[in-house]
Parts: structure tokens; C-alpha cells; sequence
């Protein structure tokens, strides 16, 4: 298995695949730099790049580096096994300056032509790798399917789109599509289970199987009084599989504005029954995320009620714990430690909210959330999503507060007290952030400035 790149700057890897056919087949892993064409000389420039392929089981790993232009051998390679592909970029220092992963689990013995693409970005900054959505959309909900296919539906479309109508981009061919059929609603909210999505807006909820084109109503569960209540909500992930669509959590019409107050919270259990969990207050422009060990706590979106609440594992019912009331609209939570969130974000009596960490599992008579100065975002964010970072940083990503409603990011560094913005490559207003299954965070869809798609995707890889 080697490279041998022809006038190229970046290597082309060349597995030679055995035990598929009766002849070795070649095929090249072509790294690509997406539309920043120039992301591998830019300063400080990559001065070695390293390839690595490993086998879904991790009984097989190969890896070798060469200079940008050189030749990598690997040897010989299993075909019929799946993979994940990593790149990495190394200035003169031997620091990693770019970074690519591939969706887990390609099958080389599957593929239908000779190159398999790997996308590698420049970290700290975001990046647009290639092709773009078939359509975009602003304020949709978005999410993951199968592992490798990032999507939007529903949202307020940008041209002549069905909004119930699903668009992907493929993180293994690099590229956009659209489903060949709609989905049964134009979804406020999405819960995904494999292959299967939760559509609810707020008349109903139906299961959609993307690849059989079944569909299956949702009953309504006791104790709501209709999908109402819930739809636009965020879902929060529990790593003991369940799904959480927080009322409390959704936006309003207007850029930046919350919805209306509820107190209502959709669980969607691993087998897809339904049950309701109410909070003690309604809360609107609620923060929501959950907390291993703890549950799912919901912060702030009340000026009247407990700072916070929290629905224990096991519990129906939230427990409001003893913090001061938290009027701020807006913010994220994100886990920064054992035990402790940070909100960040969010607007506050017109202005900017402050950065706070907490400790939602306090239960003393008097517990408070302590600011953090220097860490406030720079103007008020509101719909923040925020994402933990190694280190007990925070990626937040929201939309500026005011007509133009501009979509910004901001790296928040709880523990050094800093905030740097985080540019995106095309400005646009109602992109969605969406984890992506190869260990990126996607911004989707939105709308630029002048009212055209933005239809790249644009990534952020975290160091």
C-alpha cells in the first residue's frame, strides 16, 4: 500500500486491498481540503502529514507519514473489514495544525469506484469541507442518521423547498442530497432512533423510517395536553438512551426571542414509548442539558421560580433545588466538570447574560451560580447550543438578538476566564449546530445576509 501523489500537495493514500478478489484492488484516499483550498499552506504550513486507518474491531490499525507530496506505504490491507480514517497535519514543531476523520465504519470492499475522500481542516477555526446541502433552510431542526449523514427538515426554507421535505450531506462521499420523499410533518422538533425519526410539530408526531419510507403516528401520552406544548423544544440526549424534548427550550418567531412559557417536557424512552415530566415552574428560553449522575437539569427562562430544576434518574416528577431565580432567556448549558455546568449566553434585561458555573446537584439551603468576569459573550446570544470541549472550555453557537439575527460562535474559556469569537466562513442568520458522528460539530443551512442559501456545510474540530 503506498502514495505516490503526482504534483499535489496533499498525498494521496493508496491501500492495496487484499482477500475481496482474486487480484490485490487499488484504491486511493484522496485527503482533500474543502473549500479552503489553501488550509495546508497557510501559517504555520503542515510540514508532515500522517494517515491512519483502523479497522472498526481495532484488531487492525496501519499508519504511516511522509512530507506533503511524499510517498506513505502501508503494506497490505484486509478489503472486507469497515474502517474509520484519521488525517493529521504537523508543522515544523511537530504540533498538529490540521485534523480529519472519516464517519466510522466504511466498508473498502463496498465501494463502487477506486477514491475515498478525506476531508482535513485547520483546528481552532471552522471549515467548509466539500459539496453543500441540496437546499438550506433557517431555524430547522436537524440531526444525525446511520452514522455518517448529517440533515435538515422543517424550518423556514430558502427558495422553492417542501419544509417537510429531508436534506443530508454525506460525511463519506462529501457531498449533499435530498430524500426522495417528504417526511409526514415539517418538523418543530426531531427525536432519531437508527434509521427511524420522531417528527413532531404541533398537531401530531409521527415515526418516519428514512430508509423503508414507513410511517407510524405517535399516540399522544397522558398528562399532555397536545404536541403544542412541546414542539420547537430541544431534545437532550441521555447516555441511558433516552430523549428529552424541553418546551421550555424553544424559540420564538422573532431572531433571538423565546417561545412561549411551558412547563411540559416529552420523554421518549430506548423503545419509544412516550411519558410527561412537568417542571414546578413554566420557564420560557430555558437552558437544558444532562448531567451524568444527576439527570436532566433545566436552567434559568424564570424570574420568578428556582434557578433551576432537575428530573433525577428514575424520577417523574423535577426537583426544584435552592438557587435564586434565573430571569436570563436564551442560554446554553454545557458540563465543564464532575458535577458542574456553565450556562453561557443568553440575554439578561435587554443585554448580555453573564457567564456562570454551577453545581446543579447542590441541595443546600442556599446554593448560587458564581460569574465568571471576562467569560460573557460579547453582545446577548440567544437559541445558544453549547457544546463541552476538553479542558473545561465551551463551544457556543447562537443567534445575535435583533432583526438580522446573525448566527456567531464563541469559544468560552470557563477556567481561564476568556471568550474568543469564532468567525464563520460564510456569515449567515438560523444555522443549526449539529454534533456529527466523526467527532465534529456541523453548522447547517441558514440564510446569508442577503437573503440567498448558504448551502456548505461549515465543521469545527476540537483539539
Amino acid at each position: 500500500m503506498k502514495i505516490q501523489p503526482p504534483r499535489r500537495v496533499l498525498p494521496a493514500l493508496v491501500l492495496l486491498l487484499v482477500g475481496c478478489a482474486s487480484e490485490p484492488r487499488t484504491v486511493t484516499v484522496e485527503v482533500v481540503p474543502g473549500h479552503e483550498a489553501a488550509a495546508f499552506q497557510e501559517d504555520p504550513p503542515v510540514a508532515r502529514i500522517e494517515v491512519t486507518a483502523t479497522a472498526v474491531e481495532g484488531d487492525v490499525a496501519v499508519s504511516a507519514s511522509a512530507a506533503p507530496g511524499g510517498t506513505l506505504d502501508f503494506g497490505e490491507v484486509p478489503a472486507e473489514r469497515a474502517y474509520t480514517f484519521e488525517v493529521r497535519g504537523a508543522d515544523a514543531s511537530g504540533a498538529t495544525v490540521v485534523r480529519g476523520r472519516s464517519a466510522s465504519g466504511i466498508y473498502l470492499a463496498a465501494l463502487t469506484g477506486d477514491a475515498l475522500p478525506l476531508f482535513a481542516q485547520r483546528l481552532g477555526r471552522w471549515a467548509r469541507p466539500p459539496g453543500e446541502l441540496a437546499a438550506s433552510r433557517a431555524g430547522a431542526p436537524g440531526g444525525t442518521l446511520a452514522e455518517r449523514y448529517l440533515f435538515l427538515t422543517g424550518g423556514a426554507a430558502a427558495g422553492e423547498v417542501d419544509p417537510a421535505r429531508l436534506d443530508a450531506y454525506d460525511l463519506a462521499a462529501w457531498g449533499g442530497s435530498a430524500s426522495g420523499r417528504a417526511l409526514p410533518r415539517a418538523a418543530r422538533s426531531l427525536v432519531v432512533r437508527g434509521n427511524a425519526v420522531l417528527v413532531l410539530d404541533d398537531e401530531g408526531a409521527t415515526w418516519a423510517d428514512v430508509a423503508s419510507g414507513q410511517t407510524a403516528d405517535a399516540p399522544l401520552p397522558a398528562g399532555l395536553g397536545s404536541f403544542a406544548e412541546v414542539a420547537g423544544g430541544r431534545t437532550i440526549e441521555a447516555t441511558d438512551g433516552r430523549s428529552f424534548v424541553v418546551g421550555a427550550t424553544r424559540p420564538g418567531e422573532a431572531p433571538g426571542a423565546p417561545g412561549e412559557p411551558t412547563d411540559a417536557v416529552l420523554v421518549v424512552a430506548p423503545d419509544r414509548s412516550f411519558s410527561v415530566a412537568r417542571l414546578r415552574d413554566a420557564r420560557a428560553g430555558a437552558a437544558a442539558v444532562w448531567v451524568d449522575g444527576l439527570g436532566l437539569v433545566v436552567a434559568g427562562g424564570s424570574a420568578t421560580g428556582a434557578g433551576l430544576e432537575v428530573l433525577g434518574d428514575g424520577a417523574t416528577a423535577f426537583l426544584p433545588r435552592p438557587f435564586p431565580p434565573d430571569a436570563s432567556q436564551g442560554a446554553g448549558a454545557a458540563v465543564i466538570g464532575p458535577g458542574e455546568i456553565a450556562l453561557v449566553g443568553g440575554a439578561l434585561d435587554g443585554a448580555a447574560a453573564p457567564t456562570r458555573r454551577l453545581a446543579p446537584g447542590c441541595a443546600e439551603q442556599r446554593c448560587a451560580a458564581a460569574e465568571i468576569e471576562g467569560a460573557a459573550l460579547p453582545a446577548a446570544i440567544a437559541g445558544v447550543a453549547a457544546f463541552a470541549l476538553p479542558g473545561g472550555r465551551v463551544l457556543a453557537v447562537g443567534s445575535e438578538a435583533g432583526a438580522d439575527g446573525l448566527t456567531r460562535s464563541f469559544l468560552v474559556d470557563v477556567a481561564a476566564a476568556q471568550v474568543e469569537e469564532l468567525p464563520l466562513r460564510e456569515p449567515r442568520r438560523g444555522a443549526t449546530a449539529v454534533p456529527a458522528p466523526n467527532g465534529t460539530l456541523a453548522l447547517l443551512g441558514g440564510v446569508h445576509p442577503d437573503g440567498t442559501p448558504a448551502l456548505t456545510i461549515e465543521t469545527f474540530f476540537p483539539e
